[in-house]
């Protein structure tokens, strides 16, 4: 940290910035941060409301975000992208939430879904060459086709399963709860498939590369979503779906343990995403608290409603110091497993605690869809959910405490 730096720097905890994190973050971090606020301002916030009301993905606001290169951030400069670290995602992402979550959710599963398949088809520099430009701007959306109907938490009980059969692979089963399966950009999806027979219970699990275009695959209705209503989740079926013997990404039977492995770090994104969500509600209480009265005097000024609106920052500052800290030690090559568990599990459970003050502070307008803390308090639930829930990183936490569970 430079000193001039540390001789400017007056610190604060403010609605728009969050809690400051001096330490964190390059200049070149803080530069594109403010590239994505600018961004967030000018284009995404003003029609969030109507379009979590309505539910309506909306595909120009994804390519006005391509332009700007959130979904390659990840991926190789050598294939179309910026090489840029977890940090940039992360603040990438927690701008995005604190006005949009469908929109932040969409980023972040596409950027993921680009980074793992780089990492997996990193001896494939031809298929890498095909997919990733694309990829890296919008154009091409890759999923991922993990959970299954019966699987829940327990991620391994796969029943989709893939067959050998001469030079190719035969597919048959469904996934559920698919982010950016059905959109006009979606083109393939990296699908978890058994290959074999169980092995003490379990079978060996391969990925495979399955263009979402090929005979037998079935993209499913749209889901009816409570929160990132806004963004594309579709269930996929797969009835004889014939792939190439290349579609293969991984080693045979490793398939399971080499995502699961590599995108440890993903469970940071989610983080930021809660960090932002508090954020916006911090935001929103503040504009809310300032411009209501009540008794004759402002809202903000009676002690109970400072003290919440105090412990939205508190929730909101927690939240954005364990992910970027966990952010920091992956940018510098230090283990994050536990990092990464509790930075979820404590943000995602502060989101939810954030956005609930908002909405009891908000009263009658804490109920309304077009408020802000009303959309943030939908978004936040599935944040204890998705990638892990708040069982499986205190099942991880513990574990690393030594505890067998």
């Amino acid at each position: 940290m430079t000193a001039s730096f540390v001789t400017s720097y007056r610190g604060g905890l403010l609605a728009e910035d969050g809690y400051d994190l001096p330490w964190a973050f390059e200049p070149e971090h803080l530069q594109w941060r403010d590239s994505m606020r600018k961004f967030c301002t000018d284009v995404v916030e003003s029609e969030a409301a109507q379009r979590s009301i309505e539910a309506r993905f909306d595909p120009d606001l994804v390519r006005r975000a391509g332009k700007l290169g959130v979904f390659g951030l990840l991926a190789p400069t050598e294939f179309g992208g910026a090489g840029a670290d977890i940090r940039t995602l992360c603040l990438t992402i927690e701008e995005l939430a604190a006005v949009d979550s469908s929109l932040a959710v969409t980023v972040h599963v596409q950027s993921i879904c680009v980074a793992l398949l780089a990492h997996l088809a990193k001896d494939r520099p031809d298929l890498c060459r095909d997919i990733l430009p694309s990829a890296s701007t919008g154009e091409t959306f890759i999923s991922i086709g993990l959970t299954e109907p019966s699987g829940g938490s327990d991620a391994g009980n796969i029943s989709t399963v893939a067959r050998a059969d001469g030079n190719s692979w035969v597919v048959n089963g469904a996934k559920q709860f698919i982010t950016n399966s059905g959109t006009p950009f979606s083109r393939y999806v990296i699908l978890l498939a058994a290959v074999g027979e169980k092995v003490q219970g379990r079978p060996p699990v391969s990925a495979f590369l399955v263009p979402l275009d090929a005979p037998g695959v079935t993209v499913g209705k749209s889901y009816p979503k409570a929160g990132w209503r806004s963004s594309d989740t579709h269930p996929l079926f797969f009835d004889n779906v014939r792939v190439p013997a290349d579609a293969l990404l991984s080693e045979p039977g490793r398939g399971y343990r080499d995502v699961l492995e590599f995108l440890t770090w993903a469970r940071l994104p989610i983080a930021a995403m809660s960090a932002g969500l508090a954020r916006g509600c911090l935001a929103d209480t503040l504009r809310f608290v300032k411009e209501r009265t009540s008794f004759g005097k402002p809202l903000g000024v009676h002690q109970a409603v400072a003290f919440q609106t105090a412990d939205i920052a508190a929730l909101a500052s927690t939240a954005r110091t364990l992910t970027f800290d966990g952010a920091w030690k992956y940018d510098h090559g230090l283990p994050i497993r536990e990092a990464a568990a509790v930075a979820k599990l404590v943000a995602s459970e502060a989101a939810n605690k954030a956005a609930y003050i908002a909405t009891q502070l908000q009263g009658g307008y804490g109920f309304i869809e077009e408020t802000a803390a009303t959309r943030h308090h939908q978004d936040a639930r599935i944040l204890t959910i998705g990638e892990g829930t708040s069982e499986v990183q205190r099942m991880l936490i513990a574990r690393s405490l030594g505890l067998a569970v």
